[in-house]
């Protein structure tokens, strides 16, 4: 029965914790774990304050349900994850509505003997979320639709001028020479938004293991020798352990992406500044909703301290054909976060206008591999 006990516990999609009569942990199921981003070697033995620390609501919750000897329970209640490393994270995560209950847990002869508290995300607002997200994509499909017309129109209009203007008969050898080689280049141009296109939509090459290190110094000398042909005066600076661990995915496809990345930086920076490249391994990554599970990554951090990005830009920067440059076509960001994620990976943005702009990759270790230091 104990054995049948452990496995519905560990098997139930909500988070359930047990605190003894003092208020310290004894016992939280992998649910929890996944919901408050942290392990049970972590949390075990640790007051509810520290447990939940940063989210009031939660701790106030169980204290009544302890003080009180008597069931608890917190609709919409804001659980906030707490921050882990504060240096690379400046903007914590948003909090995540939950759904909370504690009951008293009596000793053997029914006296106070502790609490157990259930938490569970709030079905209500995932389905607001849901209706969110079905937004994005709406817009999504309306950006790409109206990139894929701009992009084509323009070279096609370039094409029907000069097919006209050659037509007429008027034009002399060698304004129809220019002609051709204009229908040429703007064909060119259509070509290579397609095949863009179509490489998004290609199956990836199978994934296997490489480091880290060689290809970030490989971007990075191949973007300082673009930066002395710009004429701008950018520092790059690297601090990456060349020890850590190998990760999981395709080296060629994460080389274009860092390139892709650092060529953006290199393009905020008006004049003279600094693209920042760091590394750490994150050993308590939370992956998916299979009981709980870590997985180990290596996180890669670009920065730079150029003319950053509005809260607009950044939430529109993975939209496909959005771009604020003027010659630019908007896939650069879709297909670099592209190529991390078909392997498992995650990249995201944190930007402050007028400050500068934060990519952060992260990259799956690959399994069976020592864990870094």
């Amino acid at each position: 029965m104990s054995d049948l006990f452990q496995q519905t516990l560990e098997s139930v999609n909500i988070g359930i914790l047990a605190f003894d009569g003092t208020g310290r942990l004894l016992y939280i199921n992998p649910a929890a774990e996944e919901i408050l981003h942290g392990s049970s070697r972590a949390f075990v033995g640790k007051h509810y304050r520290t447990v939940f620390r940063g989210s009031p609501g939660p701790a106030r919750i169980l204290r009544k349900a302890l003080e009180d000897n008597t069931a608890v329970t917190g609709y919409d209640v804001e659980l906030r994850m707490p921050r882990r490393a504060p240096a690379e994270d400046s903007h914590p995560p948003p909090p995540l509505p939950v759904i909370i209950g504690a009951s008293p847990m009596p000793g053997p002869a029914g006296e106070p003997n502790g609490a157990v508290l259930s938490i569970k995300p709030a079905e209500i607002l995932s389905l607001v979320g849901q209706e969110e997200r079905a937004a994005v994509s709406a817009e999504e499909m309306q950006t790409l639709a109206y990139g894929i017309a701009h992009e084509i129109k323009n070279p096609l209009g370039g094409i029907r001028g000069a097919a006209q203007w050659m037509l007429r008969g008027e034009a002399s050898g060698e304004e129809r020479r220019e002609g051709t080689q204009l229908i040429l280049r703007e064909a060119e141009r259509i070509n290579g938004l397609v095949e863009k296109m179509l490489e998004m939509g290609r199956n990836p090459p199978p994934a296997r293991a490489f480091p880290v290190f060689p290809i970030l110094r490989e971007a990075q000398d191949l973007m300082l020798a673009d930066v002395r042909a710009r004429g701008k005066e950018i520092r790059f600076e690297i601090v990456a352990d060349p020890s850590l661990p190998d990760v999981s995915g395709h080296p060629d496809t994460v080389f274009r992406a860092i390139v892709n990345i650092l060529k953006n930086a290199v393009e905020s920076i008006p004049g003279r500044g600094t693209v920042r490249i760091r590394t750490r391994m994150n050993v308590d990554y939370r992956w998916g909703r299979a009981r709980g599970r870590t997985r180990s990554f290596v996180d890669i951090f670009i920065a730079d301290d150029g003319i950053g990005m509005s809260e607009e830009e950044v939430r529109k920067a993975f939209l496909p054909f959005y771009t604020t440059k003027a010659k630019g076509t908007g896939l650069g960001l879709v297909m670099a976060r592209q190529s991390i994620s078909r392997y498992g990976g995650k990249m995201e943005i944190k930007s402050v206008r007028g400050t500068g702009t934060t990519v952060t990759i992260s990259l799956p270790v690959t399994s069976g591999k020592k864990k870094g230091t």
